[in-house]
């Protein structure tokens, strides 16, 4: 009986595996369609044991890509984008900083800290054309939408029913001033927060330049719902997120968001007060900086970093599976030492990697921005606001990291990363040509998407 179910598990697992190796571009996809309903295992039985499936189709994806036809393969030489080296030299000295480390400290921290720089390699090798570039918006905002919408919902069901279908109070279940913070579909509040702004800022640029076509004239009509759904999520960074790379946008390009902007404000002079109170206690910052502040020891006394992985989730993390609690740092407080939890990326990253980690971090993110800049200047129509819309997406990123480690918070690490990857897939991002007049990308833009196609 075992073996007649496995059979065709066997088969649908074989085409699946056939499908990937002839396009690699469609595990990426497959990514970032499911990735936002991981969290939804903690209530599904035995769904702990399935949990590494998304490294698992990482990795199937790049072995994929190894074995990939020429006609799913860059065609044509690209040149370096300028945030290859720093990236390069940021991976490489979390590589030696695992190494000296050790243990299960060093694995988990590297892993955690660099394991989906693998997808930019696959999108390198194996580009998405226009089509797949056209599909990731479609599924940004679809699951975008439907995260919101059920993080609407949890605030009409409440905490009891939210813990009765199986949800935990203090991980998945929190409360900010006696008010629940919506978690929708992830297995937090602050990842649920911090995609729907990233959705918000990748999207809304695509939807505005084309705004007739009825996919994107859906998304800006239905736009108020996610930030209204990222609101209930309480989380402070994604709205310090959206807030900058909103602006971004509204200087660059979209006026229009400035006149959004405006309806928003007078919509807010109508929440309650409970709710602002909750909104903008300053506790939680208050935590965060004092606990900023006694650690600054921890950094003249480590110059070159005290060591990938001893800080943050990663050293969470490589606690809960055994590691020794002297290799991560803790700080006093309340209830005797704890683990040190930075709440600021930066922070986290000097603590771990010292300032030349810190620095290659921020050149990081600069040379993504400058690339993205430089893709829009050379693009059209949809690829032209993609790109704006991922330029906006890392500034906002780098605002949420005042207070949040955003590169640790899945799957806020698997997207970044393949937005950066998808810079180097337009045929047109690659050339050193001018950007065209305004009649030529007038009449470039309805044909913008299918023209780009390797």
């Amino acid at each position: 009986m075992t073996l007649l179910l496995a059979l065709p598990l066997l088969v649908v697992a074989g085409h699946l595996g056939v499908a990937l190796v002839q396009r690699p571009q469609r595990g990426l996809l497959a990514l970032a369609a499911l990735l936002p309903f991981d969290g939804l295992l903690q209530v599904v039985p035995g769904g702990e044991s399935v949990g590494p499936w998304k490294e698992a189709l990482v990795l199937a994806t790049v072995l994929a890509m190894l074995v990939s036809p020429a006609s799913a393969r860059r065609q044509e030489p690209v040149g370096v984008p300028p945030w290859l080296p720093p990236t390069i030299a940021f991976v490489a000295l979390g590589a030696v900083s695992a190494l000296v480390t050790g243990g299960i400290v060093g694995v988990w921290g590297f892993k955690i800290g660099f394991f989906y720089v693998l997808v930019p390699l696959v999108l390198w090798i194996c580009p998405f054309d226009g089509r797949d570039r056209d599909h990731l918006v479609t599924i940004l905002m679809a699951t975008g939408f439907a995260t919101a919408v059920f993080g609407l919902a949890q605030q009409v069901l409440g905490p009891e029913w939210l813990a009765a279908a199986g949800w935990e109070y203090n991980t998945a279940i929190r409360f900010s001033g006696g008010l629940l913070r919506s978690f929708s579909t992830f297995t937090q509040p602050f990842s649920f927060g911090l995609f729907v702004t990233m959705t918000l800022l990748v999207c809304l640029p695509v939807a505005m330049a084309d705004h007739r076509r009825p996919r994107n004239l859906v998304f800006l009509l239905l736009s108020p719902v996610l930030v209204i759904g990222m609101a209930t999520s309480v989380v402070r960074g994604a709205s310090l997120g959206l807030a900058a790379g909103l602006l971004v946008l509204m200087v660059w390009r979209f006026r229009g968001l400035f006149h959004a902007g405006v309806i928003a404000s007078l919509g807010f002079l109508f929440v309650p007060a409970t709710v602002v109170t909750a909104y903008f206690s300053s506790s939680s910052l208050g935590e965060r900086t004092t606990g900023w502040s006694t650690i600054i020891d921890k950094v003249t006394d480590a110059p070159l970093g005290n060591g990938i992985g001893r800080t943050g989730a990663a050293a969470e993390k490589a606690l809960e599976v055994g590691a020794d609690p002297s290799q991560v740092i803790t700080l006093d407080g309340p209830g005797g030492r704890a683990l040190y939890l930075p709440d600021n990326q930066y922070v986290k990253t000097v603590l771990d990697l010292g300032p030349i980690g810190l620095w290659l971090l921020v050149l990081v993110g600069a040379a993504v921005v400058a690339h993205a800049v430089s893709v829009s200047r050379r693009t059209t129509g949809s690829d032209r606001a993609l790109a704006q819309g991922i330029a906006a997406s890392v500034v906002g990123a780098a605002a949420a990291s005042t207070v949040s480690t955003y590169l640790e918070i899945f799957p806020l690490d698997f997207y970044f990363w393949l937005l950066v990857g998808v810079l180097t897939c337009s045929k047109v991002a690659s050339r050193s040509t001018p950007s065209p007049s305004a009649p030529e990308a007038a009449a470039s833009r309805p044909t913008s998407v299918s023209s780009s196609v390797p």
